[in-house]
């Protein structure tokens, strides 16, 4: 399901999502694993590829709140020296440690608490970003009561913080690469029923893969 994705096409070249969503697939699993460092130097590469690696980091911080952890505590800390060193390379290259949320700002990308109600108000992208939001906030929020708080965190981070730029634009590629929402949804729907969801899944992809290869607006 995850190769078939509607941002497949990533996998095929060179491109930082790939890396990343490999990077934080490896620490959930250490984590569920109970290495916590391991999952936190995994969860440092998820973060220093892309910003919302520190996905990793709040899933170690939520175990550690949630299992009275110390130790995944301190690997969540791990996890964000990734970001953190991307930030000084920044500093040092560009001249400004902040430059990759300034360049999103360049985009109309700006995070603010409200961003989630403007996304959607802004009826500025087609009706499938909408789907696509909606499907992955219910599945969201249906993980609370059944899978670890590290799991339902880290998705429900990865759903809101596309949300608060305010857009929904790119919203169906950033929920191809959110591995913990992935990972959850055979646990909502067993049997017949998963089948069917995997079919709908599937479908979904290959309109958006011809979109894409259409060059129609979509990425």
């Amino acid at each position: 399901m995850f190769l078939c994705s509607p941002g497949s096409h990533f996998f095929v070249y060179p491109y930082s999502e790939a890396l990343f969503a490999a990077a934080l697939a490896a620490s959930l699993l250490l984590l569920r694993s109970r290495r916590f460092f391991a999952a936190g130097l995994a969860g440092a590469v998820a973060s220093a590829t892309r910003s919302p690696g520190v996905a990793a980091a709040v899933a170690l911080f939520a175990e550690a709140f949630a299992e009275r952890r110390a130790r995944a505590f301190l690997a969540g800390l791990v996890a964000l020296s990734g970001i953190a060193a991307y930030m000084w390379w920044c500093h040092v290259a560009q001249g400004d440690a902040l430059a990759f949320m300034r360049l999103q700002a360049h985009h109309g990308r700006t995070l603010s608490l409200l961003g989630p109600f403007h996304a959607f108000l802004a009826f500025d992208t087609d009706p499938d970003y909408y789907l696509v939001a909606i499907a992955a906030l219910y599945v969201a929020i249906r993980l609370i009561p059944r899978t670890p708080a590290w799991q339902w965190t880290s998705a429900a981070f990865l759903v809101l913080l596309p949300l608060a730029t305010g857009t929904l634009a790119a919203m169906i590629r950033y929920q191809a690469a959110n591995v913990p929402l992935i990972i959850g949804v055979p646990s909502l729907v067993q049997g017949r029923r998963f089948w069917i969801v995997t079919g709908m899944c599937l479908t979904l992809m290959a309109f958006e893969a011809f979109l894409y290869g259409k060059g129609i607006g979509h990425f």
